[in-house]
């Protein structure tokens, strides 16, 4: 940046030194010349217009509501609904397609007064009118192609550190890590930036039965390898507090986003990381966040490009050696990449949504939820794209617009910024150009970011895992822990007009009398106990704080 303004000396700038700097030089053009996790706003005095912008990839955003004679506006829901006038009236049909995951790259919020501004645009904004323009869109047909293999390592490494190193400018950093490909990916690259950097992790709490399953509980010994390969890393394993709040109401998380959050059981368990994080000095850590739809693509997204190419022998070899010669594994493999993709798109009703959702069926079917999945690109045929570029980039895009609600929640919740250098634009528009053979060869998949670390001596325990980490194992253990407060929940829920007009509440109940009686029994209903009942109970919560707050 400081190279593109010609200040020889602008390194020494601070982030908002250089976009004013940005601002003189491109006026109204900035937004598109800015790179990594950014919110703006640029009042030009002489033309009486402001300058609303967010980043591409929805790190930051600003919040605005605009009533009859102002404009108010601010990077997180809680601080706007802080200024006097602004309207707190909940947008259901929101609500519901938060509950059905239907998300849309679009200007709505929770809020039916207050808009965002969507990520990749900028909104220009005068007393009578506004105006979108566009600085960003992902090309799905731009293609980069390198000499060998090796080239492609070596510049996804130094993508890989240059987004590291700018988030680590100005910042006393920590890694929320995992024993994963992509916390070793933050590892190796902070390691370059910083003689020393805490990694710490979240581990189960002790004593408490875990989810049955192949994923991984503790992840602890693959911490402690890829420590003792990069002294100066500073592990720490944290179970969750004893006195954590597990009910799915989590009223301080609410609170502190004036929103609800996805799966907010999950943050409580990552709590003790973030809150550590603060106690060292940090003021802010890094995630691997969108790692998997970049530099740790898996690449089986990629088969059906083989099929269509007429490249037979290859694909029979990759379904072979990726299944690992397992003629299940290489059935279901060869149904879920090839067959399915290609039969068209699955037709459903609102009646399909009801296993993973907490909304009644009168309102699914008011809403028409199934058609707005199918407008939105979320019904299934979305998920079983065949087309690995646009699947990644539509996704990307799907994700991104709720994004901001999510990381301003923790930011106010954890007291510390957090930033993903696997998101940083430059590096997932590599990702998503170089050939699909890079992330999938002789059956590895991820094979991209697997050499990368190689490559940095990175343990094989690690490069070589095909295992996934299991976040809150012990979910069960704690949700149990609240069931008796659970009533009392819900019973919260029937006093309110909007939640009660919204969530199947008789539902609930139901699921409450059927209660599992072990770790075991409750895996097999996990989407109906982890899912179902704990969002229908933290967005029905969210409804009711937000009555009452009214």
């Amino acid at each position: 940046m400081a190279t593109a303004l010609d200040l020889p000396g602008g390194h020494d700038l601070t982030d908002t030194e250089l976009a004013a700097r940005a601002v003189e030089k491109w006026g109204s053009g900035t937004p598109g010349r800015l790179l990594g996790d950014f919110a703006l706003a640029v009042w030009f005095g002489d033309e009486r217009r402001l300058l609303l912008a967010g980043d591409a990839m929805g790190m930051r955003t600003v919040y605005y509501w605009r009533g009859c004679d102002r404009l108010l506006f601010a990077t997180s829901l809680r601080d706007l609904l802080a200024l006097p006038g602004v309207p707190r009236e909940v947008d259901e049909v929101f609500v519901a397609d938060h509950l059905a995951m239907n998300y849309g790259d679009d200007e709505a919020t929770f809020y039916r007064s207050i808009r965002k501004v969507r990520p990749g645009t900028c909104v220009l904004m005068t007393a009578d009118a506004d105006e979108c323009r566009v600085f960003h869109q992902f090309d799905p047909d731009r293609r980069i192609k390198l000499g060998t293999d090796q080239d492609y390592v070596d510049r996804a490494r130094e993508l890989l550190d240059q987004a590291v190193a700018d988030r680590m400018r100005g910042e006393t950093v920590a890694i929320m890590g995992s024993g994963g490909l992509d916390s070793a990916c933050l590892a190796v690259s902070a390691r370059r930036h910083a003689p020393s950097v805490p990694f710490l992790t979240a581990v189960p709490e002790p004593g408490l039965p875990l989810a049955p399953g192949d994923g991984i509980a503790d992840e602890r010994p693959y911490v402690e390898a890829l420590a003792a390969a990069f002294p100066g890393l500073r592990p720490e394993f944290l179970p969750p507090h004893p006195e954590a709040d597990w009910t799915p109401e989590n009223w301080a998380l609410t609170s502190a986003g004036a929103a609800p959050y996805r799966m907010a059981t999950h943050i409580t368990w990552l709590n003790g990381p973030a809150r550590r994080a603060v106690a060292l000095g940090a003021t802010s850590y890094l995630t691997g966040a969108v790692g998997n739809l970049s530099l740790t693509w898996d690449g089986l997204r990629g088969l059906p490009t083989l099929l269509r190419q007429g490249h037979w022998f290859r694909l029979a070899r990759e379904l072979a050696l990726t299944s690992r010669g397992h003629p299940r594994r290489m059935a279901s493999l060869a149904w879920h990449s090839l067959v399915r993709p290609f039969l068209g798109a699955k037709r459903f009703s609102e009646l399909d949504l009801l296993p993973a959702c907490g909304l009644s069926e009168e309102t699914l079917r008011r809403f028409g939820m199934a058609e707005r999945l199918r407008q939105r690109g979320n019904d299934p045929s979305f998920l079983l794209s065949p087309d690995s570029r646009r699947f990644r980039i539509a996704a990307i895009c799907r994700n991104r617009s709720r994004r901001p609600d999510g990381m301003n929640s923790l930011r106010s919740f954890q007291g510390i910024g957090n930033s993903a250098p696997l998101a940083d634009l430059r590096l997932v528009e590599f990702c998503l150009a170089i050939p699909e053979d890079q992330y999938l060869r002789d059956g590895t998949t991820r094979w991209l970011s697997r050499r990368l670390l190689r490559t940095a001596g990175v343990p094989a325990m690690i490069t070589e895992n095909r295992r996934r980490g299991y976040q809150h194992p012990e979910w069960f253990a704690h949700l149990s822990r609240m069931r008796p407060t659970l009533p009392d929940q819900l019973e919260r829920l029937r006093r309110s007009p909007t939640a009660s007009r919204l969530i199947d509440l008789d539902r609930l109940e139901r699921v409450l009398a059927k209660w599992p009686e072990n770790a075991v029994a409750a895996e097999a209903d996990r989407v109906g106990l982890q899912v179902m009942l704990q969002e229908a109970l933290h967005v029905g919560a969210y409804i009711a704080w937000v009555e009452g707050t009214n």
